[in-house]
C-alpha cells in the first residue's frame, strides 16, 4: 500500500483478508496490514507512538538509536535490481520498491501494487496529508524512482513474480496496470 493520490477515496475494509504491507503513513489509514515499512529514518521520530503501537511486522533499512519495540532491521543492498539475500533490500531510492524487494522475501509470487502513482496528481502527493517536509517534486520520480523499476521488474520476471500496477493513472510503466477491484480479486 503505497501513498499515492488513486487511494485518496478507498475503502480501506476492501483489504480485509488480503496479505498486505503498509509502506510509511498508510498504515494509519490501514491498521490492519500485516506489515510496516519505510526506509527514511525520520518517519520513525515523526510517527514513532502510532508505529510502537502497531501490531503487525516492522521493517526497514535505516538503523536509528530512537527505534522502540521490535524493529527488523535489514540490510541496505543495491540501489535497483532484486536482492535475493533475505537479510537486504535493493531499495530504488524509495520505500515503494523496496517493499516490492521485502514482499519476494515474504514470499509473495503475486503482488499488486496500490498507491503507485509515481507522481502528484492535482497538486496532491500523497492520499493522506502528506510529511513534514516538502513534497517529492515529479522530476525526482521521473529522475530518481521510476527507473530503477525496469530492472526489478526484469529480476522478478525470472523469479516467476507476478507484479500488477493497480493505479491506472500511474507514471509507473515496468508493470502492467489493471484496476484496484481486478487486482483485489488475486489470492
Amino acid at each position: 500500500i503505497g501513498g499515492g493520490p488513486s487511494l485518496k477515496d478507498v475503502n480501506w475494509n476492501i483489504l480485509a483478508g488480503k496479505k498486505t504491507i503498509a509502506i510509511n503513513k498508510s498504515f494509519l489509514n490501514y491498521p490492519n496490514a500485516d506489515v510496516l515499512y519505510w526506509t527514511d529514518s525520520r518517519f520513525y521520530s515523526w510517527y514513532n507512538q502510532q508505529i510502537d503501537e502497531f501490531n503487525g511486522i516492522k521493517y526497514t533499512i535505516r538503523y536509528s538509536v530512537n527505534y522502540t519495540g521490535n524493529i527488523n532491521i535489514l540490510k541496505k543492498g543495491r540501489r535497483y535490481g532484486l536482492e535475493s539475500r533475505t537479510d537486504t533490500l535493493a531499495h530504488g531510492n524509495n520505500s515503494g520498491y523496496a517493499a516490492i524487494n521485502l514482499a519476494y522475501h515474504l514470499g509473495a509470487k503475486k503482488i499488486v501494487l496500490l498507491g503507485y502513482d509515481m507522481g502528484n496528481v492535482n497538486g496532491e502527493s500523497h492520499f493522506h496529508g502528506g510529511y513534514p517536509i516538502k513534497a517529492t517534486g515529479d522530476d525526482v520520480y521521473e529522475k530518481q524512482f521510476i527507473p530503477g523499476f525496469n530492472q526489478l521488474a526484469e529480476d522478478l520476471k525470472k523469479k516467476n513474480v507476478e507484479v500488477w500496477n493497480a493505479c491506472k493513472t500511474s507514471k509507473l510503466l515496468a508493470f502492467p496496470k489493471i484496476s484496484l477491484e481486478r487486482g483485489l480479486r488475486f489470492t
